[in-house]
């Protein structure tokens, strides 16, 4: 199948064009995830006119430090018409777009087993550095421009599909946010007539643990009161289980690919877990490393640096709770009382941190209507999130079968 492929150089070839009339100034970066970003440099003083001009449908990549990244950064332009990147990013196009299509092209970069193939040419300098021939020398499969056309719209249908799950879910994020500031923080929850509560008159009183007025009606109660730290250790009946660090959790997800799956336990795996907890790390709270388990199973374990919460009440749901200990703020205060004390790493612990703040009960209705609404946006959220998954596990799939599309007789 080797003899199938072509060499990359056969088909692009370098631009180097300046701003030197400063007609642009969209100054990009470029990341190892293999996009365009805004450039976080510094240009105060800098002469913009050396930069480089990239246009839409163009390339650029960086040949340095490859090995070290284990990626080789390489972006088409997509978004913009123009921009300028700085002068040591090569940027090249495609000679004939009539033989080989950009986005085609762009997709071959994604695939891991070219980055590997990159890492493994790179031994240029001290951290690995790809050589411009190198990476002109690396081949890939061209099939005819109909059957590329044909992946591509395989591809970015896929594509399309997740970045349009993200976008949602960004929103329904920023639509929980505003509601929780409206209805907790403002008290600009509706009342009976449908109106904003305080703007609109409503009764207030003064809350002496919180300093401030609350809506009439409404209570504070110890979070310790509500959630517990749950500490069981595990029986370890079972021969093989899943083990869950700090690290394998982000922003409500279980990073799977991290998972451990082991005979014999870590000494950290004390605690197990069952549906409906939550897992907070102790350890900077600001990386956010929390999650919501959605499922129960006796296979899973987690770290002694994990707390459990669980719910010592049913007269609140997990959703419920696990908003309230996620909300920026929250974690904002959480960070702020790790940093205030000596150690390593800044660290917050239940019982000084968790267990004795207060938390805020609305009335019956508006918790009954907040709950409503936190139950929706979880399983709204989760829905794109599981689909997303498995959307990613095709894009995969899709990456891996390029090298299969290419048939001799198709051959350019």
């Amino acid at each position: 199948m080797k003899s199938n492929y072509k060499k990359i150089g056969d088909f692009i070839e370098l631009v180097d064009e300046r701003n030197k009339d400063l007609a642009i100034d969209l100054l990009l970066g470029l990341s190892v995830t293999k996009i365009f970003i805004p450039s976080v440099a510094n240009i105060i003083g800098t002469n913009m006119k050396n930069y480089k001009i990239i246009r839409k449908g163009q390339f650029a990549c960086s040949v340095m430090q490859v090995r070290r990244d284990k990626k080789m950064p390489v972006a088409l332009l997509q978004d913009f018409e123009e921009a300028i990147i700085s002068q040591a990013y090569p940027v090249f196009r495609i000679i004939d777009e009539n033989k080989l299509l950009p986005k085609y092209l762009m997709m071959w970069f994604t695939r891991s087993e070219f980055d590997r193939e990159a890492c493994f040419l790179a031994v240029g300098g001290v951290r690995g550095s790809l050589e411009w021939e190198d990476f002109l020398n690396m081949e890939l499969p061209i099939p005819t421009i109909e059957k590329q056309q044909e992946v591509v719209k395989e591809y970015n249908t896929v594509v399309n599909r997740i970045q349009l799950n993200e976008t949602l879910n960004q929103k329904l994020e920023e639509t929980a946010q505003a509601l929780y500031k409206h209805w907790f923080v403002d008290f600009e929850f509706p009342n009976e007539a449908g109106k904003p509560y305080k703007s609109s008159g409503g009764e207030m009183e003064y809350n002496q643990e919180l300093d401030m007025e609350i809506p009439l009606g409404w209570e504070v109660e110890k979070l310790g009161n509500i959630i517990e730290s749950f500490s069981k250790k595990h029986n370890f009946k079972k021969d093989k289980l899943i083990f869950f660090n700090t690290s394998d959790i982000l922003e409500g997800e279980f990073l799977h690919s991290n998972y451990m799956k082991v005979n014999k336990m870590p000494g950290q795996a004390k605690k197990q877990i069952q549906k409906g907890d939550i897992l907070y790390s102790e350890i900077r709270p600001k990386n956010k490393r929390y999650a919501l388990v959605r499922v129960g199973s006796e296979d899973y374990v987690v770290s002694t640096k994990l707390m459990v919460l669980r719910l010592k009440t049913d007269n609140f749901s997990s959703f419920r709770l696990y908003h309230f200990l996620t909300e920026k703020n929250f974690i904002s205060e959480l960070q702020f009382s790790a940093e205030g004390r000596s150690g390593t790493f800044p660290q917050i612990t239940f019982e000084l941190d968790l267990e004795n703040k207060p938390f805020i009960i609305a009335s019956k209705q508006i918790e009954h209507k907040w709950s409503t609404f936190l139950k929706n946006y979880y399983v709204q959220h989760y829905f794109r999130v599981d689909e997303n998954k498995m959307l990613e596990e095709i894009k995969n799939l899709l990456l891996s079968k390029m090298t299969k599309v290419t048939l001799e007789k198709e051959l350019v």
